[in-house]
């Protein structure tokens, strides 16, 4: 069914969600699961040293490399063929170059709840993704799993 499956995490509780059912899925299909981490470093503030210190966001960098590698120690002790990358950027952009580099099949976000000005501010990256990716999207949810037990 999938051969390589793609989740985007970056620690939120909705990315643990994601997580949770790319690892299912993984499971159930032999699929090589990858997480993707992603440090945001656009928008306008975000390039600037004087809001956003560049030792912040390598510390954040770090932080994120490490929470993924020792998920995937984790995964690969149950089997799960992990593998780990970080992205600065967009989001939306870096998760559809990842996948287009890996050829995945599969890309797993976490559907977080934002408010109409927040959305309409940034976008929602479920709904660029599904303008630019060439492989199926889940947004994952947290409620109850209609997923394989493996």
């Amino acid at each position: 069914m999938f051969q390589k499956i793609v989740v985007a995490y970056e620690g939120s509780g909705a990315s643990e969600v994601a997580l949770r059912r790319g690892a299912e899925l993984a499971r159930a299909c032999h699929a090589e699961l990858h997480l993707l981490g992603i440090v945001v470093t656009s928008g306008g503030l975000l390039l600037d040293p004087a809001y956003v210190p560049v030792e912040l966001v390598e510390a954040e960098r770090r932080l994120l490399l490490d929470t993924l590698e020792d998920i995937a120690r984790v995964f690969g002790h149950d089997g799960i063929t992990t593998r780990t990358c970080i992205r600065d950027g967009a989001p939306e952009a870096e998760i559809a170059t990842y996948i287009k580099e890996i050829a995945a099949d599969l890309a797993v976000i976490g559907h977080s709840h934002k408010g109409l000005l927040a959305r309409w501010f940034n976008g929602s990256v479920g709904a660029h993704l599904l303008e630019d990716l060439q492989c199926s999207l889940l947004v994952a949810t947290d409620g109850p799993s209609a997923m394989l037990e493996a």
